[in-house]
């Protein structure tokens, strides 16, 4: 399976890591006899090297058949030996306002398409300033968050505006609830949101629902919601998730013209009463707070898994979760879509995986993108906005729900 003229489809920065690893994992327990042309990138060629060798003898692969690329992220000239060498750059190296900058500067520069799994607003927010429309001009796909933050949320609300529109009807608001979920933390996830919150400049930016709106457009009356909600009768607590969710969401309802200021978007998680609805918002309250705080972050930082760190291999592997979309039309219509996976925990096997269809997604399904009148061919875009209705095939074939569903009894809580 060749696309595309340069010598790789895909190549993973960030093989070291946490996630990195688990991409490269599921590159091989996968992907291994499908001649997808990819690489592994990383500082350290011993390192990279380590992780290679012990996946390719677990998945019965050639580890020559995977070279090692060496870059540094704080040497572009490295990294655009990298980008230039290929179609692809599945970045997992965070926090990404340290790590991450260089990596897509090298792509734009080299006209390489860009995925990664950030979660990092204001992060997102410059690159969008920075990138958007040499992208757009250039037609290079540079697609922040596409892991679980924020593919179930942004394709969630994405094939119910299909839907509605299929109908002839325009969608006004879409509403995310988890429904249920099994999984952990790693330490590159809380290290990602300590660095957010130790800049100070971060307190002087819009980091609204429409953060990923460029200043001077229409925008609607969204915020965020830290206090229990019942909606349909379920009873609804805060989620932290909504920081980086609603944001990705309203930039897809932006260049898709879903409604623009006339579309509404919210995140939260269904619970069993109103007491744990206030005892979720309590300790989310707490949690913001204590991360809010930088002098506290020593402390933090002796009590959480560090870098390199996270969940144990049994609770990724048992893991998932089941996102219901509920969205409303003009005429007081609701639709029921569905996002899930039943076999992936959310945050590190699942988001290994989702991020890894994207840029499989960009390397080998470009023809499809782009003939597709249903998606952008350049820019800073999203999952939605870039790569629709072929992501969803993909995500499909991998066993990850993203469709209608006739009603929300047909998913349990």
């Amino acid at each position: 399976m060749v696309v595309g003229t340069r010598p790789f489809n895909v190549v993973l920065w960030g093989s070291t890591g946490f996630t990195g690893r688990l991409v490269a994992e599921h590159m091989m327990q996968r992907y291994a006899k499908d001649d997808i042309k990819w690489a592994m990138a990383g500082r350290s060629k011993e390192k990279v090297q380590t992780i290679r060798d012990s996946l390719a003898e677990k998945y019965g692969v050639d580890a020559e058949s995977v070279p090692i690329l060496v870059g540094d992220s704080n040497d572009l000239a490295s990294l655009e030996s990298i980008a230039s060498s290929t179609d692809v750059i599945l970045s997992t190296a965070g926090p990404f306002s340290l790590y991450g900058t260089n990596v897509v500067d090298a792509a734009v520069l080299n006209g390489c398409d860009y995925v990664d799994i950030t979660g990092e607003t204001p992060w997102v927010q410059g690159m969008i300033r920075k990138h958007h429309e040499t992208a757009k001009q250039k037609g290079i796909r540079i697609i922040p968050c596409c892991g679980y933050d924020s593919t179930p949320s942004d394709m969630g609300a994405w094939v119910v505006e299909r839907e509605a529109k299929r109908r002839g009807k325009k969608l006004v608001s879409a509403r995310t609830m988890l429904l249920d979920s099994r999984g952990g933390v790693s330490g590159g996830t809380i290290a990602s949101g300590l660095e957010i919150a130790a800049d100070p400049e971060n307190r002087k930016k819009d980091l609204s629902p429409y953060a990923f709106i460029p200043e001077g457009e229409s925008k609607g009356e969204d915020k965020d919601v830290w206090v229990p909600k019942t909606h349909m009768g379920v009873t609804l607590a805060p989620t932290i998730m909504q920081a980086i969710n609603s944001r990705v969401v309203q930039r897809s309802n932006y260049l898709l013209d879903w409604g623009k200021s006339s579309f509404s978007y919210s995140e939260m998680i269904a619970v069993k009463s109103k007491v744990q609805a206030w005892m979720v918002s309590i300790a989310t309250g707490i949690g913001v707070f204590l991360f809010s705080q930088p002098w506290l972050h020593g402390l933090l930082k002796k009590i959480v898994p560090a870098p390199g760190q996270g969940p144990s291999r049994e609770l990724m592997m048992s893991g998932y979760y089941k996102h219901l979309v509920v969205g409303e039309t003009e005429d007081g219509e609701h639709i029921f879509g569905e996002f899930s996976d039943s076999s992936r925990d959310p945050g590190y096997w699942g988001t290994s995986r989702l991020v890894l269809e994207a840029a499989l997604c960009l390397a080998l399904n470009k023809k499809e993108l782009d003939e597709c009148p249903d998606v952008l061919h350049g820019g800073v875009l999203t999952p939605a906005s870039a790569l629709g209705p072929v992501l969803q095939k993909r995500l499909e074939d991998a066993g990850i729900v993203c469709r209608i569903t006739e009603s929300p009894d047909s998913i349990q809580y």
